[in-house]
């Protein structure tokens, strides 16, 4: 009877995701038809998609055993969504892509879908494991329930309704549509930790306005489809740090989010490009900051101050939306030191401050006037980096072995970025920030103990 049910295992596991793309496929088709015919909306058969899928995603944590089958079938749903893209456009595509906007929100929603199942039981970087309380399936659920519901309703008030417009890197969005979101994602939040947690109410409320403010702040700063990454992954790490905290603590927190969104109101009187580059950078700081700790902040924010003195003191001429591209890439590392550290259960700081003290080099590197003021730069990020390699650690065999392999990387970047100043790139933080993740990922292995 065990071996049997041992092979059945494995055809039950693919018998499920099978299942689930050919339901997807469904669902493409289907909504592809309805918009030919009824001649909906593009924005509406977009969501129409959106919300299906996503409300069949919430029932994966009772259909899936094991993350790596939603893995593979959000894989084969990847390549599903491509041949919708392209060669199965007019049979599948029509209800995802009638959209003028670029949009990669498809893509995204997958591989937000694949880490969230990973992480559903609690991945901290913040708290210890005897201190991990246990929360059920609330943090998949709710992350995927307020993309899936609040997100539609944000796209449709905002498209029929919205009237006080704010630029965005592509296109425009509006304030009816944020407060839409905002209200509709404070109520799911209330049913979900009032049905699915055993918090107090006064967490409860204080906790549901959090996870509002939080999530319209992502989608407001969010463009190109990257909301469907920004909110889920970025309520995943509020969730996860807030939700043992006990009233004082979640009131500091509200209060936070509320100076953070009277201070992107008062933003709105400037230029779209400062505002927004004002939400996303606000944003993922905070996100950072949720998932790695305060002090984390310090050196992503050198890598910024960097750029930020470079592009005010020295006249380059600059990609269009380059400061926003750069903050993906800021974020983009930082999440995968911490995706390291919790997969490897290791201990990534001395690696992280390489990279963005790498980073901060090659920033210069690209913007600077010469030699002398790029060497300056290695030097001034190399000894930045060996604060807590060399002087806090001690100045030991190990820490001067990372000290030196780090000054190799360092180097390696900004000689990266001066090929970039050489050579104009439309988006050249992508590489950039690639090697920089690369030169800490390398020396991981030599950190000191």
């Amino acid at each position: 009877m065990t071996e049997a049910a041992d092979l059945a295992l494995p055809w039950m596991s693919g018998a499920k995701i099978a299942g689930s793309v050919m339901l997807l496929a469904l669902v493409l088709w289907a909504v592809s038809r309805l918009s030919r015919f009824a001649r909906l909306d593009p924005e509406v058969g977009r969501k129409l998609v959106h919300v299906s899928l996503g409300l069949y995603c919430l029932t994966f944590p009772w259909i899936f055993d094991s993350p790596w089958e939603v893995a593979t079938m959000c894989a084969l749903a990847t390549g599903l969504f491509a041949l919708a893209r392209g060669a199965l456009r007019t049979s599948l595509g029509e209800g995802l892509h009638a959209v003028r906007r670029v949009s990669y929100g498809e893509v995204l929603f997958a591989l937000s879908v694949a880490l969230l199942f990973w992480l559903k039981d609690g991945h901290f970087i913040m708290m210890t494991e005897q201190d991990k309380p246990t929360m059920g399936p609330v943090l998949y659920i709710l992350p995927i329930l307020i993309l899936t519901l609040c997100d539609a309703a944000s796209a449709l008030v905002g498209s029929r309704y919205g009237q006080r417009k704010f630029r965005i890197e592509e296109g425009l969005k509006s304030v009816e549509g944020v407060v839409a979101f905002a209200m509709t994602a404070w109520l799911v939040s209330l049913m979900a930790f009032l049905l699915l947690t055993d918090i107090g109410r006064g967490e409860v409320i204080l906790l549901a306005f959090i996870t509002a403010v939080f999530g319209a702040l992502l989608e407001a700063a969010s463009w190109r489809g990257l909301d469907n990454l920004f909110i889920p992954l970025g309520l995943y790490f509020l969730l996860a740090n807030l939700i043992h905290l006990g009233v004082g603590g979640l009131a500091a927190i509200s209060g936070l989010f509320l100076l953070a969104l009277m201070a992107l109101l008062w933003a709105t009187r400037r230029s779209g490009a400062d505002r927004h580059l004002l939400a996303i950078g606000a944003t993922l700081f905070f996100c950072i900051a949720i998932f790695s700790g305060v002090l984390s902040l310090i050196a992503p924010a050198a890598a910024v101050a960097a750029y930020l003195v470079c592009t005010r003191l020295l006249k380059v001429g600059r990609p269009r939306h380059d400061a926003l591209n750069l903050m993906l890439v800021v974020f983009a590392i930082a999440l995968s030191f911490f995706l390291a550290s919790n997969i490897g259960e290791v201990n990534t700081i001395f690696a992280y401050n390489l990279a963005f003290a790498a980073l901060a080099a090659g920033i210069v590197a690209r913007f600077g006037a010469g030699w002398p003021v790029v060497l300056a730069a290695v030097a001034l990020a190399w000894g930045a980096m060996s604060v807590r390699t060399l002087w806090v650690e001690g100045q030991r065999p190990e820490t001067w072995l990372f000290a030196g392999l780090g000054l190799g990387g360092i180097l390696i970047v900004a000689a990266t970025g001066w090929f970039f100043r050489r050579h104009a790139s439309e988006r050249p933080w992508v590489v950039l920030g690639g090697v920089s993740m690369a030169v800490g990922l390398a020396a991981l292995p030599a950190s000191p103990a």
